[in-house]
């Protein structure tokens, strides 16, 4: 049957109106955020503009010129610090050996490769004895790792001829 007189749409829930309310109101807000962005964006890049034309303005050739050259030294402060950190001291081992040798020992002959941290000493020994005690010396200190008495011999006068090699702390060079 077809309805003459109009019925009243049922209203809406409370609820509803506040929700479409609710979203109006942020759809309106991301509107007005993204225009007023764009603005701020567009002031933001003159600004930039104008603050990178002054910094232009201020280097002369001059300025230029002394900035490449302070660069250029930074560069080379920079390579000498890594000379400088990689460089080995032997001199150090002459102030250990100075210290550590027995008063009986003569050492003849010394190899040294600080890159390895390795030692060889080449000498004569007035006794048995006194070579037994080189080699206890230096193995109080620290930095010595190894001692090995690779070589020994009687000499042609009764002298005892050795080699004895030291292994360091690669840091005992540096």
């Amino acid at each position: 049957m077809v309805e003459i007189i109009p019925r009243k749409a049922a209203p809406l829930p409370f609820w509803l109106k506040i929700l479409f309310y609710v979203l109006v109101i942020l759809l309106v807000g991301a509107i007005l955020s993204f225009f007023i962005l764009g603005y701020l964006q567009k002031k933001s890049l003159t600004e930039l503009q104008n603050l990178e034309g002054e910094i232009s303005k201020e280097r002369t050739p001059q300025k230029l010129t002394q900035e490449e050259e302070i660069l250029t030294y930074q560069k080379k402060i920079k390579d000498f610090d890594l000379l400088l950190g990689s460089h080995f001291l032997p001199s150090k081992f002459f102030d250990f050996l100075e210290k550590t040798t027995h008063p009986r020992i003569w050492i003849s002959q010394i190899s040294l490769a600080p890159g390895e941290a390795q030692v060889s000493l080449t000498g004569q020994a007035e006794s048995f004895t006194a070579l037994g005690q080189q080699i206890q010396i230096p193995k109080s200190e620290t930095l010595l790792k190894e001692t090995k008495l690779t070589k020994i011999s009687l000499g042609k006068k009764g002298e005892i001829e050795f080699i004895l090699n030291l292994s360091f702390d690669p840091q005992f060079f540096k």
